[in-house]
């Protein structure tokens, strides 16, 4: 079920980080599945989502706090900040899921689509964006991020590829 569909006002700019958002986009609208699956189903449903969420605060999160780093975004501190303070979100939704609650699939669902989508991609991100582009920046972000994305793409190994794909741990051999 699509509850949410990619717009281009969510678009940064930057194809990876696009990329990273139409994930996001994903794990909302699955979120939103979970709440209609039978408990145990909705349960091995969020217990991905919230993999997946670790994942992408490790990654994306990083990614761009680089980027606004090594370009002097002025508002690179509180935007870090929110980072933290999104990660320490879905680190408690985790914990609390690994204790055996039920009651956080709304709450997964509601953060993804309130705090995440509405307040950070559309308003934090795009702060960034509009800052590298009216400071005649983007071009060169760009080829940054392509070139690091190069430079992953000569060093890896399969299992980085399946981590890239939205997966939290190796699988369990």
């Amino acid at each position: 079920m699509v509850f949410i569909a990619w717009r281009p006002e969510f678009s940064v700019g930057i194809v990876e980080l696009d990329d990273d958002h139409r994930h996001l986009i994903a794990l909302l609208n699955e979120s939103h599945s979970a709440l209609a699956m039978d408990e145990d189903k909705g349960r091995l449903a969020l217990r991905s989502i919230l993999e997946s969420l670790i994942w992408y605060t490790r990654s994306h999160f990083k990614a761009e706090e680089v980027l606004m780093q090594h370009y002097a975004y002025p508002k690179s501190a509180s935007h870090k900040a929110e980072h933290d303070r999104l990660t320490k979100q879905v680190t408690q939704f985790a914990n609390s899921f690994k204790l055996g609650s039920n009651a956080i699939s709304l709450e997964v669902a509601t953060m993804l689509e309130e705090e995440w989508l509405g307040k950070h991609i559309l308003q934090c991100d795009a702060a960034y964006a509009h800052f590298f582009r009216s400071n005649g920046m983007m071009d060169m972000v760009i080829k940054h991020v392509n070139g690091q994305k190069a430079a992953r793409e000569r060093h890896h190994t399969p299992v980085q590829d399946w981590l890239r794909h939205g997966r939290v741990a190796a699988p369990h051999w």
